[in-house]
């Protein structure tokens, strides 16, 4: 089982394939302790774990009555148990903790007093799903096969409040997921929640550093490392549904750790508004980690009986480094989060943006469609500026009908079907244009408070107030009418603005403090409508580049666009970044005419990601298009391996002059290598060393011909030791080769002796 529980002591453990373990202890004082996650443990104590607090730390009066006359002699002194020092999975808010609370809830008309301590009262532990769970939301898509639920029942002290605490356990994907539901079972004048978290992680050093994804447009999730300290820490987002600022993944990596060795763990959210981790080191150097709503942003208010679910938090352990953290994210993301499409081609695309930007008509995209045939692309995607009356980005968003004065997009999809191809449009769903007929219509569409006369443009647009179920159902009718007619393939959904005066004036006046919130619902609840009407349709979302990378959105999108920044020498390292965390298959990467590198340097990066071109093709030289034509070949022949196989990193580019990794198919009969080189370097000792080979298969690979075993790539690996210019980029095939025709080749073909032929 990968749920026990252990009546006599009260502990419940929760394991993973016996490689990883998480111990919960409920104590006589009810709280729920922290006491162990990490590699797997069959037994544990919990006075050998508990009892490291000094007497400083022990004091508690838990039975104590104010008219007792020996009320300073009535102390328990619990060896045990410490509110300063004790490790909790639900601590609480001013009651001598002071290292951050899972949650804090106050009836601020009743006494305004926010004071929370949940204590036990019961668990569950079930095959399978909740029958309650919050579907509404982003979750992981589990099969009840596949996972075991544990469910903590807590109510409030003084409050009728309850707080219940799920850990779905998969053994078979290798995580936990962590969510929280909190109910006013009995508060008739309501509650509001300052603070609401999906999961609380107690551990007992601080001897890590955390690794976060920050960034800003163009230059999209760069890593970071952020050593623990004993000051407050937080990665959060607060700009309502974007996240450049910080992605929604972070590691905690133990100090040491590699990319092959060591203890990690990871966490991943399925929101896509404003979140917050926040980390706290103790004065005894204990860490502890909350995974919530921002608070900054983010209030809740639940009337009596109302119900309020957090978003689920992946949590994943790794006690072989960073590349095994990011294997188990990759074939959970991959099985159980994307959203998928019924349509299984896979498209090569070419998009009119950087090409042409507003400026295209019937006739020229067309043209482009013929060439893209020739290339052997399968994909026209007609970005911005099809619809209303836009030829710039000053007017029309909210009005999705096409602009029959600038194009024909009926003759062009017929067109492009005739020559076995596929169309896309760009649509930005979420926004609203001051010039738009949609806004002089419905001014109060837009999302700001009702009496402010000049709210804030940027981008000269603002944002639709989709707390409101109306203006939901308007874009989706709207967008329908214009699928319908068309019968196109794909659409590229893009968000391009963050929120600002975030409070809408549809909701009554104590749900203000949830609009941020509101808003991302409301979203969802488009995006599903949208899924479920076109199944087929392969949506990829965007935000201004990378700006809304997160698993909510891909829960109903199987890709996202990586970063507007198409120079490689600051788009590998985004896509080793977003590596870590997210499986290749959803990188939208694309080769564009802008910034540093060759058309095929460009292409050899672009193939470990969902693959397609930004370029006006009917300007590129013969060249450009033999490399065009060669590459979209091998994507077509490969493509497999980026979708299902296995992730290594091998260089981390913010730490040398190199970026590499490696992806090798489940069987391990094939493997794909990517390297690129930053600086300029002359010839020096410099191998390829490759992972996750079988060690006695035989292999040839593409660079120099020949054919060895897998122990030989991986202990000396592939010699590259030339001059390399800035942004050289390499890919070679590995792939597996019969041990008798591999013999048969060494002894005829494979000279170990004279010349070897140039390096390319």
């Amino acid at each position: 089982m990968a749920i026990s529980y252990e009546k006599e002591r009260r502990i419940i453990h929760l394991s993973i394939n016996e490689e990883y373990s998480y111990y919960i202890h409920i104590n006589k004082y009810n709280y729920l302790i922290h006491l162990y996650d990490g590699k797997y443990l069959s037994d544990i104590s919990k006075e050998r774990v508990s009892e490291r607090y000094m007497e400083r730390y022990s004091f508690l009066d838990i039975n104590r009555s104010k008219n007792e006359e020996d009320y300073y002699e009535t102390m328990d002194e619990d060896y045990y148990f410490s509110f300063l020092a004790s490790q909790f999975e639900c601590a609480p808010f001013m009651k001598g903790d002071k290292r951050g609370a899972h949650t804090i809830i106050n009836n601020e008309i009743k006494d305004n007093i926010p004071i929370t301590n949940f204590l036990y009262v019961s668990h569950e532990v079930i095959k399978g799903l909740p029958k309650d769970k919050n579907k509404n939301l982003p979750h992981v898509r589990f099969k009840d096969n596949e996972v075991e639920t544990l469910i903590i029942t807590l109510k409030e002290e003084y409050k009728d409040v309850i707080l219940k605490l799920y850990y779905e356990v998969s053994e078979k994907y290798h995580c936990l997921v962590r969510y929280s539901k909190l109910v006013n079972n009995g508060e008739k004048e309501g509650i509001v929640v300052n603070k609401f978290s999906s999961m609380e992680l107690d551990l007992n050093s601080c001897d890590y550093e955390i690794l976060a994804l920050k960034g800003t447009w163009s230059n999209d999730t760069e890593e970071e490392r952020i050593p623990l300290n004993h000051s407050y820490t937080k990665i959060s987002e607060n700009h309502g549904a974007r996240g450049f600022y910080y992605n929604s993944a972070v590691a905690l990596i133990k100090n040491g750790t590699t990319l092959d060795n060591g203890e990690v763990y990871g966490f991943n959210i399925l929101y896509s508004s404003d979140f917050a981790y926040e980390f706290k080191v103790d004065e005894i150097d204990q860490t502890r980690l909350t995974v919530s709503y921002n608070n900054e942003t983010t209030e809740f208010f639940l009337n009596e009986k109302e119900e309020l679910t957090s978003f689920e938090t992946i949590q994943v352990f790794s006690c072989e480094g960073i590349n095994k953290m990011s294997q188990i994210f990759h074939d959970l993301i991959r099985e159980r989060v994307l959203g998928f499409s019924q349509n299984k081609d896979k498209y090569i695309l070419v998009n009119s943006w950087e090409a042409y930007y507003f400026n295209f008509d019937t006739e020229k995209i067309l043209k482009v469609i013929d060439k893209a045939k020739e290339l052997n692309i399968n994909l026209f995607v007609l970005d911005d500026g099809w619809f209303g009356h836009r030829n710039n980005d000053k007017s029309s968003l909210g009005d999705w009908f096409i602009n029959k004065e600038k194009i024909d997009i009926s003759r062009v999809v017929e067109y492009a079907k005739n020559k076995g191809m596929n169309v896309g449009l760009w649509v930005e769903p979420e926004m609203i244009s001051p010039d738009s007929n949609l806004y002089k219509e419905h001014p109060e569409y837009a999302l700001y408070p009702s009496f402010y006369e000049k709210p804030t443009l940027f981008r000269h647009q603002l944002v639709l107030d989709l707390t409101n179920d109306e203006v939901v159902e308007r874009i989706f009718n709207d967008l329908t009418k214009v699928i319908d007619s068309l019968g196109i393939s794909y659409v590229k959904w893009d968000f391009n603005r963050y929120l600002t005066e975030t409070y809408s004036s549809h909701l009554p006046k104590e749900k203000r403090k949830e609009t941020t919130y509101r808003f991302i619902m409301g979203t969802y609840k488009l995006l599903n409508k949208f899924t479920k009407r076109y199944p087929h349709i392969l949506l990829e979302s965007c935000a201004a580049g990378g700006g809304r990378f997160d698993l909510g959105l891909l829960y109903y999108s199987p890709q996202a666009w990586a970063s507007d920044e198409m120079d490689i020498s600051l788009r590998s390292g985004i896509q080793y970044s977003k590596n870590i965390f997210y499986p290749l298959r959803s990188i939208g990467a694309h080769v564009c005419e802008r910034g540093s590198g060759s058309i095929q340097d460009k292409c050899c990066l672009a193939f470990f990601g969902t693959y397609g071109y930004e370029l006006d093709i009917l300007n590129i030289s013969e060249e450009e298009k033999e490399k065009i034509l060669f590459f979209n070949n091998l994507y077509q022949e490969f493509h497999d391996v980026i979708e299902y196989g296995d992730y290594y990193a091998i260089y981390n580019p913010y730490k040398c002059n190199y970026n590499a990794w490696n992806v090798v198919t489940k069987k391990k009969n094939l493997a794909l290598v990517y390297f690129m080189i930053y600086r300029k370097e002359a010839t020096k000792a410099r191998f390829i060393k490759l992972k996750g080979l079988d060690k006695n298969k035989y292999y040839y690979n593409s660079l120099t011909n020949d054919i060895y075993k897998g122990d030989f790539y991986m202990n000396v690996g592939l010699n590259i030791s030339a001059i390399l210019t800035p942004y050289t980029s390499m890919m070679f095939v590995i792939k597996e080769i019969d041990a008798i025709k591999a013999n048969i080749y060494r002894k005829t073909k494979q000279v170990d002796g004279g010349k070897r032929d140039k390096l390319v």
